[in-house]
């Protein structure tokens, strides 16, 4: 053993054989900057196990060569949405991966015992932009037009067999105080008309015609204190009602959530009887009932894992607390079911949860899925397929005719 070799992580794996005086950069062409981790054989100094943005490497000499061990896939995906394609497609940020689209077939068959096949899957995902992938829209009237975009609000518009796209980062006017965009910045089409697009900053936008004139509606929806180095007192959730076109809420990661029933003229805070200066991880407009809205207040960064997840019948002005059999730790996403008003899907740190009974009480939903993170759900209803994104084991497709069968069993043992 080399008791000189010393091994640091950080945007290069960087390698000293004399105690730490000098180093050199050991990452290749077929690894990923960002190391996190890195595993020394106590047998054999020259073979390391390292973990890195893009997944796992080994190598056997040092770092002169590696090769990648990323079986089972381990993308950290932030969203996803699906477009009406037959087959249909998936689209979805990955962090630190870019954003990506593959075709829903890819996924028909379990193919873990066989590598040619799963390589095969692999390459028809096809790559959409780079940085920090983030949230997806998709203009289901042709399944071509998407937009993308990357950490910090920039995203673009394009169509997906196109080179170059129209970018759609709002700045304000010459002197003006200056947008803050968080990590995540969130995007929405209106179901109602396409050519309508929604961005939150700070503040709410809209456009009218693609993207290709932003127009600032609100004033600032955040409490607006600042925290951290980061951009804080931002939008991070946005949801316009299926049923009523201009009924829009606005959830911030400072604990606000605001309604809006003009298309983003005037706004309301809606939460001011819920738990003050948390996240708004989401919030969800209801497609059974104009008034019903579902929210999910998410702690981890103050401490807390609370599970809470929150509905309310009468456009936020009163709320009560759903699943308290949910098991501790943060949630992430809460989607209805599109056939059934019961049911409830919710994505925890923990796993997939589901609920037959409008969400009083929750259940652990998938025996295949890990229990990993689940950062976004969407349903393709053609189809009636659940896909989902994990943040650590990409992404997952069940169908629902299975869940709605044993539904109207439990309605009929329930009846």
């Amino acid at each position: 053993m080399n008791e000189n070799k010393v091994i640091i992580n950080g945007f290069n794996l960087m390698e000293s054989t004399n105690s730490g005086k000098t180093f050199k950069a050991v990452d290749k062409s077929n690894t990923h900057p960002d190391w996190h981790g890195v595993w020394i054989n106590p047998l054999r100094d020259s073979n390391w196990i390292a973990g890195n943005d893009g997944g796992c490497n080994i190598t056997y000499d040092d770092g002169k060569h590696w090769f990648k061990a990323n079986t089972p896939p381990v993308a950290q995906f932030y969203a996803i949405v699906v477009d009406d394609a037959k087959p249909y497609h998936v689209y979805g940020g990955i962090q630190d991966n870019g954003v990506w689209y593959g075709s829903s077939k890819n996924f028909d068959n379990d193919k873990s015992g066989d590598d040619e096949d799963e390589f095969e899957v692999e390459d028809n995902w096809k790559n959409l932009g780079g940085g920090d992938g983030m949230q997806v829209q998709i203009d289901t009237r042709d399944n071509k037009t998407v937009y993308f975009g990357s950490q910090f609000g920039e995203y673009v518009r394009k169509t997906i067999d196109a080179r170059k796209g129209k970018r759609i980062h709002p700045m304000p006017d010459l002197g003006a105080e200056k947008f803050r965009y968080n990590w995540q910045t969130p995007i929405l089409l209106s179901s109602f008309n396409q050519d309508i697009f929604y961005m939150g900053s700070n503040v709410f936008f809209r456009s009218m015609d693609k993207g290709e004139n932003m127009k600032t509606l609100s004033r600032e929806l955040s409490i607006g204190k600042k925290q951290g180095d980061v951009p804080f007192g931002t939008i991070v959730t946005l949801s316009e009602s299926p049923i009523r076109f201009g009924l829009i809420y606005a959830g911030t990661d400072d604990g606000n959530i605001q309604l809006s029933k003009d298309g983003g003229y005037s706004w309301e805070l809606v939460s001011a009887s819920l738990p003050k200066g948390l996240y708004v991880s989401r919030v969800v407009a209801s497609a059974y009932k104009e008034g019903r809205v579902y929210a999910i207040l998410n702690a981890y960064r103050n401490d807390n894992f609370n599970p809470w997840l929150y509905v309310s019948d009468d456009f936020g002005q009163t709320w009560s607390q759903m699943g308290k059999n949910l098991p501790e730790g943060p949630l992430n996403v809460v989607r209805e079911d599109p056939k059934y008003e019961d049911i409830l899907y919710v994505g925890s740190d923990n796993g997939l949860y589901a609920s037959f009974n409008r969400g009083n009480t929750f259940m652990f939903f998938g025996s295949n899925l890990p229990s990993v993170p689940i950062h976004d759900i969407a349903i393709q209803k053609t189809v009636d397929d659940l896909v989902v994104a994990t943040h650590g084991r990409s992404i997952y497709i069940t169908s629902l005719n299975e869940v709605h069968t044993l539904y109207k069993d439990y309605v009929k043992q329930k009846n």
